[in-house]
C-alpha cells in the first residue's frame, strides 16, 4: 500500500530542525519580569507601572498590659489619626527573624580583648555566654514582629494611564517625591502623638523589606544589600 507521506530520514532530520529552529525562537521569559518593583531611590520605591511608594516602620507598644482606660484613649486617638488621612495606605504586619550574628560577632571580639589582657576567665564566661544563646536558637526560632505602613502615589495621569502612557519624567517623578515626603511627614507626626514611635525606611533597609519578600528563605544577613537589590530588578535603568 503507498501512502502520499514520506517517512524518511530526511524528513524526520527536517522536522527536528524545525522544531529546534522554533523552540530557538521562543524565548523563555525571567522570572524578574513577573516582580513589579523597578528601582528604590531616594527612599522611595519605584514600580515598573510607574508608581511610587513609600515605606514607614512604626515600633509597637504592648497593648496587653494597658489599663482599659488606656487601651480605649490608645484607640479612640488612632481611630481619628485615621480619619484624618486623605489618601490611600497600607498596613503590613509580618514577623521576622531575630538577628544575634551582630551580638554574637560582639561577643567574640570582647572575648579576644580579654584573651589579649590575660583575664581568660571572663572571655571563657562570653563563649559559654555565646554557645547557650547558639543551642537555645538551634531549638527555638526566634521571631519578632514588625510593622510597616506603605504610602503610594500614582504620578501619572489618568488620560495617559488609560493609553498606556507610563512614562516617569522627570517633573512627574519629582512632584511625586515631594508629595510622598509630605504624606510621610502627616502620618509620623500624628502617630507621635498618638504615642507611636515610626521613621520613614532609607533605600537599604527598603531593598530589606523587599528581599525579605521574594526571597523568604535567606536570610537578610547574607546578601549584600546591592546584591538585594539586583536579585530583583531586571534592569539597571533607573528613573528620571
Amino acid at each position: 500500500m503507498n501512502f502520499p507521506f514520506s517517512f524518511g530520514k530526511k524528513n524526520r532530520a527536517a522536522t527536528n530542525s524545525k522544531d529546534t529552529a522554533n523552540a530557538k525562537k521562543v524565548a523563555i521569559p525571567s522570572t524578574q519580569e513577573h516582580v513589579l518593583l523597578r528601582d528604590v531611590r531616594e527612599q522611595i520605591a519605584i514600580l515598573k507601572t510607574g508608581d511610587m511608594a513609600a515605606l514607614i516602620e512604626v515600633e509597637g507598644i504592648d497593648f496587653a498590659r494597658r489599663t482599659d482606660a488606656d487601651r480605649a484613649g490608645l484607640v479612640a486617638q488612632f481611630e481619628n489619626f485615621l480619619n484624618t488621612l486623605r489618601f490611600p495606605y497600607q498596613f503590613m504586619v509580618g514577623r521576622q527573624r531575630q538577628p544575634l550574628e551582630e551580638y554574637l560577632a560582639y561577643l567574640e571580639e570582647i572575648a579576644k580583648k580579654h584573651i589579649d589582657a590575660g583575664q581568660k576567665l571572663y572571655a571563657r564566661f562570653l563563649y559559654d555566654n555565646a554557645a547557650f544563646m547558639l543551642d537555645v536558637t538551634q531549638h527555638v526560632n526566634p521571631q519578632i514582629p514588625y510593622y510597616l505602613i506603605t504610602i503610594p502615589y500614582d504620578p501619572i495621569p489618568p488620560d495617559d494611564r488609560a493609553r498606556r502612557n507610563l512614562v516617569l519624567t522627570r517633573e512627574r517623578y519629582e512632584r511625586g517625591r515631594d508629595e510622598l515626603a509630605h504624606r510621610c511627614d502627616q502620618v509620623t507626626r500624628a502617630l507621635a502623638r498618638v504615642g507611636l514611635t515610626c521613621r520613614r525606611l532609607d533605600d537599604e533597609e527598603i531593598a530589606v523589606v523587599m528581599h525579605r519578600v521574594y526571597h523568604p528563605n535567606i536570610p537578610d544577613y547574607r546578601v549584600p544589600p546591592i546584591m538585594r537589590l539586583k536579585s530583583y530588578i531586571q534592569s539597571s535603568e533607573r528613573a528620571p
